[in-house]
């Protein structure tokens, strides 16, 4: 079975504090990237709260997403809590198996077909 570990992370800056935090983040994510097993790293802005932004990783397997951890990024990552008007929200959710457009067009088939 091949699983992979999707990472998310939502983080409400206080607004004095936001360019702290898009500078550090922008300097981390190219450096993640390149991480053995890093599928993804990607950073996003909330479009209907400009201080609310979401940070979405995707990691081969477990070993790697430990590793990762044990980054000095992943101290630095730490660090922008402090500039955080509210606790992050932390999830770790492993996959054992993605679907894509063929699971609406499925479904769409299966409506027809009623």
């Amino acid at each position: 079975m091949d699983t992979k570990i999707l990472v998310t992370l939502r983080m409400i800056v206080q607004p004095e504090r936001r360019s702290d935090l898009l500078e550090t983040m922008r300097g981390m994510l190219e450096p993640t990237r390149v991480e053995r097993g890093c599928l993804s790293y990607r950073f996003y802005e909330d479009v209907e709260d400009r201080n609310t932004f979401f940070l979405l990783e995707e990691w081969n397997t477990q070993k790697d997403l430990e590793s990762h951890i044990r980054t000095d990024n992943q101290r630095r990552l730490l660090a922008l809590m402090d500039l955080l008007s509210e606790p992050p929200e932390l999830r770790f959710n492993t996959v054992s198996h993605t679907a894509g457009m063929d699971l609406i067009e499925n479904v769409l088939k299966t409506d027809v077909a009623r």
